[in-house]
């Protein structure tokens, strides 16, 4: 169990340091866009293009890494009404719900990142499957997280719960 946890760490850490680059580089590019289209009064063809690809992976990672920080929105006020003994059975369905649509968004992101594979992007000229695999990708993650966060539900005291936002 403690080599899936360093794992999982790792791989929180591996996606924190991707979101953080990735926002450094749209925030460099999007300067630079600025300096060449009024200060030198000649525009780059790629950095709009490369900016959005930037920001769509950087959500899709990001989101994973908010799941397993437990930063996402919830709303614990039903939860919280129900008698304890419930508790456990709200948290662990709501977040194996979540998971269940995680599952399918991972499946249809894969057939539609499969079926763009032959498009190319206009400026960047890469495959945009580069740019569509950040669906499958994010939910591979979302999947792993919501495995780990399920067992750390079954595990905790229902009191905690929602003490600690799950």
């Amino acid at each position: 169990m403690q080599v899936i946890k360093k794992f999982l760490d790792l791989s929180e850490t591996a996606l924190s340091v991707v979101c953080v680059l990735s926002f450094a580089a749209m925030f460099v590019l999007g300067i630079a866009t600025v300096v060449f289209r009024f200060i030198i009064e000649s525009s780059l063809a790629f950095p709009d293009e490369l900016i959005r690809y930037l920001f769509i992976w950087m959500i899709s990672l990001g989101s994973a890494v908010a799941l397993r920080r437990n930063l996402h929105a919830a709303i614990g006020v039903v939860v919280s009404h129900l008698p304890l003994a419930l508790h456990r059975t709200a948290v662990v369905s709501a977040t194996l719900l979540g998971m269940v649509f995680f599952v399918l968004i991972l499946i249809n992101g894969l057939r539609l990142t499969l079926r763009v594979q032959p498009q190319i992007s206009p400026a960047l000229e890469i495959s945009m499957a580069w740019v569509y695999g950040a669906i499958p990708v994010g939910m591979a993650f979302l999947i792993l997280y919501s495995l780990e966060l399920t067992v750390k539900q079954l595990r905790a005291p229902a009191a905690e719960l929602l003490s600690e936002g799950q």
